[in-house]
C-alpha cells in the first residue's frame, strides 16, 4: 500500500532533500536574513547539479543549475543595489540570462510551443505598451524590461513544450516544471506592478512565488530522476 500511486512513500522519500531549500525559505521569512534567502536558491542549484552529474541522461539539467546560479546573482544585485539604475538593469540582465538557461533546458527536452509564445507576446506586449512603457522614464530601462518580458514569454512557451512531440518525459515532472516557470513569471509581474505602476496588490506574494518557482523546478528534476531510475529510457533528455 505504501508503494502504490504517484505519491507513495517510496517515491515521496526522494523529495526529502527539498527540506534544505524549504527550511532556508522559512528561515528567511522568519528572520529577514539575506543569507537564508540566498541559501534557498543555492541549495536548489546544488541539488540540480547532483542530479545532472549522477544521471548521464540528465546532463541538460546543467542548464537549470546555471539558471539557479544566475538567479542567485541577479537576486543579490537587486537586493543590494536594485534601487539604483545600474543595479536594477544589471539584476534584470542576470535574471534574463537565467530564463535563457530554462529555455535551453526546455528545448533540449521538448519543442517550443509557437502558439503559446505568440499569445503571450501579444498579451504582455499590450501590457507593456499601454501600462509599463509610459511609466518607465528612460529608454535603457524600457529596452531592458521589454527584453526581459520577451524572454520570459519564450521561457514559458518552451516549458509547456517539454516532452513534445516525441521526447520521453515524465508527465508529473513536466507539470511541476511548468508550474515552477509560471510561478516565476507571476513573481516578476508583481515586481513590475510594484516598481513601475506603484500597485502593491498581492506584492506580499512576490518572494513566496519566487522561492516556489525554484522549489517546483527542483522537485520536477527529482521526480524525473526517480522516473528514469525506474527504468524509463528518457530519450533525448541529455541531447
Amino acid at each position: 500500500m505504501l508503494e502504490a500511486g504517484i505519491f507513495s512513500f517510496r517515491r515521496m522519500k526522494h523529495f526529502a532533500i527539498l527540506f534544505f531549500p524549504v527550511a532556508a525559505m522559512v528561515g528567511y521569512f522568519a528572520t529577514d536574513v539575506f543569507l537564508l534567502r540566498s541559501l534557498t536558491t543555492l541549495s536548489c542549484m546544488v541539488i540540480s547539479l547532483i542530479i545532472g552529474l549522477r544521471r548521464p541522461a540528465l546532463k541538460a539539467v546543467g542548464w537549470v543549475a546555471a539558471a539557479f546560479a544566475l538567479s542567485f546573482a541577479g537576486d543579490y544585485v537587486l537586493g543590494h543595489w536594485g534601487a539604483s539604475f545600474e543595479g536594477f538593469v544589471g539584476g534584470v540582465g542576470l535574471f534574463l540570462l537565467a530564463h535563457l538557461g530554462y529555455v535551453i533546458y526546455s528545448l533540449r527536452c521538448g519543442r517550443l510551443q509557437w502558439w503559446l509564445l505568440a499569445l503571450l507576446v501579444v498579451v504582455f506586449g499590450v501590457y507593456f505598451a499601454l501600462l509599463l512603457r509610459p511609466a518607465i522614464g528612460d529608454a535603457v530601462t524600457r529596452v531592458a524590461v521589454l527584453a526581459y518580458i520577451l524572454v520570459s514569454c519564450l521561457s514559458m512557451a518552451a516549458a509547456v513544450g517539454l516532452g513534445r512531440p516525441s521526447v520521453d518525459y515524465d508527465r508529473l515532472a513536466r507539470w511541476l516544471y511548468i508550474a515552477g516557470v509560471a510561478s516565476l513569471l507571476f513573481s516578476d509581474l508583481l515586481i513590475a506592478q510594484k516598481r513601475f505602476l506603484h500597485d502593491g496588490t498581492l506584492y506580499t506574494l512576490m518572494m513566496p512565488t519566487y522561492f516556489l518557482s525554484q522549489i517546483l523546478v527542483t522537485a520536477a528534476l527529482i521526480r524525473l530522476r526517480c522516473w528514469l531510475k525506474g527504468g524509463k529510457k528518457g530519450q533525448m533528455l541529455g541531447h
